[in-house]
């Protein structure tokens, strides 16, 4: 060898060759005896080469090194493969194996046929048909006993009467339990196939029990993974039961976050809530999060899309306050909240504890930053006001100095917020409230369900920049740009609603009763899975 490679860094264990003992200094260089497979090497390599051409002065002890570095770099990409291979079943091993060389070679080191990117194997699976689920609140329930014995049982109070809207398709309705309580009823599951249009389906309970009365129309919410529900409260004399209804063939793992006026507050047992395909779970709400006066809920899920609602009610002694559920949201930079009636104010809420017996709007933002509200009257008048949110803290904002009428609240934000409006009715019949979500505009014709109850209502808010003739149950209406209308309808039935751009919701009123919804956009249909193996 020459004075060149005796300057080289040791071989490693992979280019040793067949001597019995290292070279000492000052001995001379000994006759190497070639190996069978090095020499089987040499022989493959000499059939390959040109015949021509070599430029090297000791042949043959430089075609034995570059045979041995050959052989060895086989095995070396040998074993690459064979790690490649098995970061890619542990999910992470090839960006792992990158860094880690990355940082022991450096920028540059590793060569460029080492540098393995590897695509998972992946399958597309499409369903038979577009498929949308909706989730109904179920049956009024009460948490407790009324003698204090049992603060965990859940009783049924009032059975629900459930509508659907579909304009065509496969529609199939389906019960979902209660685990554990066999007294108890789930919700009604919907589902429809093979439509494009929005489906649509709610449901009206009429509550008069000893401690419990009044009137809830809640929306059969689109399942989904993440959700907002604005309104409730758990101080004292306010019960709120908190529903998560699972729809799907697999199971679902729920977290559960309440915030407050003083940002998220600290809950017990609110993560990790199992709910089993085809069931509701039900939770006393006050049982994770006590003395939470105005409350904006989160529900988040994994596993499987879940429906959440809360059933609010509320009782001031003797005093039945009424009953109420609200139904889910998603936190946008915008929402419009139609039919909000602001009513003449009764001297109700001047008492101790009916502080709550007004009216308010309701908001989240759980990053914080500035708000645009737009309180816009039937006759066009407007009012604006502007100000800035703090980070995950609730605030309600009263509404009792805004003309009587009914309103529509236009919500802008910088980041997502969620919105929520209470309503009331107070008579000497008896008082109730509702909550009024905030609602996304829809565009072409839509087929609402209205439940049966008094004074049913369809209410239509524009978004569009432009005039337009829009359909209510088959008349046809002026709606001017940004404008609102309304138009009495008879419920227990399906309503069909054309228009572009337009927020629909369905009212309920009488002395004593308040209720409705806010009809939701269809969210996207089933477009099919990617299925990573």
């Amino acid at each position: 060898m020459t004075g060149t490679d005796r300057d080289l860094g040791p071989l490693d264990d992979s280019q040793e060759f067949d001597d019995p003992s290292p070279i000492e200094d000052g001995e001379p260089p000994r006759a190497h005896r070639p190996a069978p497979e090095e020499l089987a090497l040499e022989a493959d390599a000499a059939e390959r080469a040109p015949a021509e051409g070599d430029i090297a002065s000791d042949v043959e002890l430089t075609d034995r090194e570059a045979a041995a570095n050959a052989a060895a770099e086989e095995r070396r990409g040998v074993e690459r493969r064979d790690v490649v291979r098995w970061s890619a079943r542990a999910l992470a091993g090839v960006a792992a194996v990158a860094l880690g060389v990355g940082a022991v070679l450096g920028a540059g080191a590793v060569p460029e046929d080492a540098r393995v990117r590897a695509e998972p194997p992946s399958t597309h699976v499409q369903p038979a048909s577009p498929l949308q689920s909706r989730a109904c609140a179920g049956p009024a329930l009460r948490v407790g006993t009324s003698d204090g014995d049992d603060a965990q049982a859940v009783a049924q109070v009032a059975e629900p009467e459930v509508v659907v809207g579909s304009l065509g398709g496969d529609v199939e309705r389906a019960a979902t339990t209660v685990p554990g309580d066999d007294g108890v009823d789930g919700g009604e599951s919907v589902v429809q196939r093979g439509e494009s249009s929005t489906l649509s389906a709610a449901q009206s309970v009429s509550v008069d029990v000893d401690a419990v009365r009044g009137y809830a129309v809640s929306e059969c919410s689109e399942t989904r993974l993440d959700q907002w529900l604005v309104g409730g409260s758990t101080r004292t004399g306010r019960q709120a039961v908190l529903t998560i209804a699972n729809a799907s063939s697999v199971g679902a793992s729920v977290d559960v976050t309440v915030f407050g006026p003083d940002g998220p507050t600290e809950t017990v047992g609110s993560t990790g809530i199992a709910v089993a395909p085809g069931t509701v779970e039900v939770l006393d709400l006050a049982a994770i999060a006590p003395g939470v006066p105005d409350a904006v809920v989160r529900v988040s899920s994994t596993g499987a899309p879940v429906a959440a609602h809360l059933q609010q009610t509320v009782t001031r002694g003797l005093d039945r306050g009424g009953f109420d559920v609200v139904d889910p949201v998603t936190a946008l930079t915008s929402a419009v909240l139609p039919a909000v009636a602001v009513t003449e104010p009764s001297g109700l809420e001047t008492q101790p504890d009916y502080d709550d017996a007004v009216p308010v709007l309701r908001l989240l933002s759980p990053a914080g930053g500035a708000v645009r509200l737009a309180f816009e009257s039937s006759d066009g008048s407007t009012v604006e006001s502007e100000g800035v949110l703090e980070a995950g803290r609730v605030t309600d904002f009263p509404l009792e100095e805004l003309p009587v009428g009914t309103l529509a609240i236009r919500v802008e934000a910088d980041s997502p917020v969620v919105a929520g409006a209470r309503v009331v009715a107070i008579s000497g019949e008896g008082n109730d409230f509702d909550w009024i979500a905030g609602g996304q505009p829809r565009s072409g014709t839509s087929a609402i369900a209205v439940p049966p109850g008094p004074g049913a209502t369809v209410h239509v808010v524009s978004a569009a920049d432009a005039d337009q003739e829009v359909v209510v149950d088959g008349e046809a209406l002026a709606l001017p740009a940004g404008g609102m209308l309304e138009q009495r309808v008879e419920g227990g039935r399906a309503v069909e609603v054309t228009g572009d751009d337009v927020v629909v919701s369905v009212a309920y009123r009488s002395g004593s009763d308040v209720g409705g919804f806010t009809a939701s956009p269809q969210g996207p249909t089933a477009q099919g899975v990617l299925v990573l193996h």
